[in-house]
């Protein structure tokens, strides 16, 4: 974060595809170094039908329910992602932007993230990524995770 304040974050992220829609929802929680707590909840919605060279967009709506410095508000999501099969793992790449804030001086933000899962066995991969995010709260970040599929 800006301002040299450093934070653990925990994401817990979900998605399901239905043909070829697909739902998506990200909880996440930030513990900062210097105290207090952060954390926001988020669903969206795409569909490959749309997608233009791969890339495809998607919607969605968040709830931040505030921290150290703001309050809790809803907020709409605007994206796209992309992925592809690298080596025996999958690549995936995206850009995200909170729109229609619930209001004016709700924090605006835009995200962009890239990750490489290398599967460990059929259901399980280590997953590696970094993101980095600007307007009102900027933050750069890397990450470790398991990912699952069942």
């Amino acid at each position: 974060r800006d301002g040299g304040a450093g934070s653990a974050v925990t994401y817990l992220r979900a998605g399901k595809d239905f043909g070829d829609t697909s739902l998506g929802l990200q909880a996440r929680t930030a513990r900062f170094d210097g105290g207090g707590i952060a954390s926001s909840l988020e669903g969206t919605i795409s569909n490959k039908k749309v997608s233009v060279l791969g890339i495809t967009p998607f919607v969605g709506v968040g709830h931040d329910f505030g921290g150290a410095t703001t309050g809790t508000y809803h907020y709409g999501l605007v994206g796209a992602s992309t992925g592809a099969k690298i080596g025996p793992g999958f690549a995936y790449a995206g850009l995200k932007t909170r729109v229609l804030r619930q209001n004016d001086s709700d924090p605006k933000q835009t995200v962009g993230w890239v990750s490489y899962a290398y599967p460990l066995n059929k259901t399980v991969a280590l997953t590696i990524g970094a993101s980095r995010s600007g307007q009102d709260i900027k933050e750069r970040g890397a990450s470790v995770g398991l990912t699952f599929g069942f």
